[in-house]
């Protein structure tokens, strides 16, 4: 969220683009989406429908050929049918990235240089790979998100700052370099990243370390200017071996603020932990990929095919099954999932039981209508059908996404 110390630096940054806008004849492209998802109250006793919506917005005008900005901003709703709909719904809107971004061409590279308010190009998503090298989306279907283009990210980037990158002309090679600040309960965190990634033929890297100096204010003393009691560090890598075209590999691992202190106290946070293990198989017309993952539980709250942190995801699917004239993308996704635990819980394996376990089914297909996609789920959680709670067994949703 934006915090009230960036409000001015919004201000700013907005007075930017207005005054490019009056000076320049804008070009203007974006992508927008949203998704209305319908299930139970998994509270009630008996069926009591909830009725929310995903919707998000992400649009760049180019000023000239070498400026250009961008902007995108997100809104998660409560439920629809409720008795307050007509006095207010409860809804979280967020403004995910607001920057201005500069291009310079050099013989052998082109520099990219932006400064930027909110989280921008972060680890976990394949926006870097796309925007600097024009790949396809090669990020897990799992992670799927209609909050945003990002999709599920490996760790929170907001602030405010500026990111350099590098991108050489004659080599499909990317260098990057950001420095950002943002805040926490206890004050100001200056974070410094440096990022690597390449696209070649069979395979794709992108890896991302830093370091974060929290700014203590707890020590009021005018012998110092600030302290620092520790350091964070955070990394994250996503990796393809193969291509969109072969068998394929997709790696994604992942760690947040973990800290060590001046006495060499290295201390890291379990549910900081992100591992994605996904090997692609294409049997014929059918596609098969098998997902094992540990993702944190902030990042589940935002996804709509998993429900816990640890757990196996099967998603068979294919591309090409036509009606008519119409090409669709018809798949299911099989869950399983373990309630409660997470990589570091191996050695309790052997004594979990079947009220640890669900088993989520997800049927889906998709289709291109009008100028975007459309895209309808229906999700049954096997294992609670006989659980006496009708609302957590079934929910649904339809999307769209589209240029504009």
């Amino acid at each position: 969220m934006i915090k009230f110390y960036k409000k001015k630096t919004t201000c700013f940054i907005i007075s930017i683009f207005c005054l490019m806008a009056l000076h320049s004849s804008s070009f203007f492209s974006g992508y927008s989406g949203l998704k209305v998802n319908f299930t139970g109250n998994t509270i009630d006793s008996k069926y009591n429908p909830d009725l929310s919506m995903q919707a998000f917005f992400a649009g760049q005008f180019n000023f000239t050929d070498n400026i250009w900005g961008r902007t995108e901003f997100s809104l998660n709703t409560g439920d629809f049918l409720s008795d307050n709909i007509f006095s207010g719904t409860l809804s979280l809107f967020q403004i995910d990235e607001v920057s201005v971004n500069f291009r310079a061409n050099f013989e052998k590279a082109i520099n990219y240089f932006s400064i930027f308010l909110g989280t921008y190009e972060p680890i976990g998503s394949d926006v870097f790979l796309q925007r600097y090298f024009g790949i396809k989306p090669i990020a897990s279907k799992i992670t799927e998100s209609w909050l945003g283009l990002s999709g599920s990210i490996l760790y929170p980037q907001r602030g405010f700052g500026f990111s350099n990158t590098i991108k050489l002309i004659e080599k499909p090679v990317a260098f990057n370099v950001s420095s950002y600040l943002n805040s926490e309960d206890n004050g100001l965190i200056y974070n410094t990243d440096l990022r690597f990634a390449t696209n070649l033929r069979y395979f794709s890297f992108d890896i991302l370390c830093g370091i974060g100096l929290p700014f203590g204010n707890k020590y009021q003393d005018e012998n110092y200017f600030f302290v620092i009691e520790k350091i964070y560090w955070h990394a994250g890598t996503n990796i393809l071996i193969g291509n969109e075209y072969t068998q394929s590999l997709f790696i994604q691992a992942g760690i947040f603020n973990a800290s060590f202190t001046g006495k060499n106290n290295i201390n890291w946070a379990q549910d900081s932990i992100y591992l994605l293990f996904e090997p692609r198989l294409k049997l014929g017309k059918l596609n098969c990929d098998i997902s094992i993952y540990n993702i944190p539980l902030s990042n589940v709250y935002e996804l709509h095919l998993i429900d816990d942190v640890l757990g196996l995801n099967i998603n068979c699917y294919s591309e090409n099954v036509k009606f008519g004239n119409t090409n669709f993308t018809i798949g299911v996704h099989t869950n399983v999932g373990l309630k409660n635990k997470t990589i570091f819980d191996a050695k309790e394996f052997s004594s979990i039981k079947s009220d640890d376990i669900s088993i989520n089914l997800t049927g889906y297909t998709k289709a291109k209508f009008l100028s975007g996609e459309l895209q309808f789920m229906a999700k049954i959680k096997a294992l609670e059908i006989a659980s006496g709670n009708p609302g957590n067994v079934f929910s649904c949703g339809i999307g769209y996404r589209t240029k504009i």
